[in-house]
């Protein structure tokens, strides 16, 4: 089993909804987020939410599915990021992780 985290912008929580959709993730979580940049710190990640000391709301999605599922998922925001390159400032991060247990 895997888990996947998907992270968004509050403005592409639609697009996210219906990426896991298409890809058939039957179950899912989503919370809200704050991400911003303070002065001190300037993390070394180019494309993330908050460059440019903006403030944004995002949305944090996970879900424990099967290593296939998730690599479907992980294409497809691949596919969503190059899609939208030209029109989206903030491209969808997805990251999968193993579980190593459970209980």
């Amino acid at each position: 089993m895997k888990l996947l985290i998907i992270l968004a912008i509050e403005e592409h929580t639609k697009q996210v909804r219906q990426l896991l959709r298409e890809e058939g993730v039957p179950v899912y979580s989503e919370t809200d987020i704050y991400g911003f940049n303070t002065e001190e710190h300037k993390p070394d990640i180019s494309n993330w939410f908050a460059h440019d000391h903006q403030e944004r709301f995002s949305k944090l999605f996970f879900s424990i599915q099967s290593e296939d599922a998730v690599k479907r998922v992980l294409e497809a925001v691949k596919k969503h990021n190059e899609e939208h390159k030209n029109t989206q400032n903030y491209p969808l991060h997805a990251y999968q992780l193993n579980v190593e247990a459970s209980a």
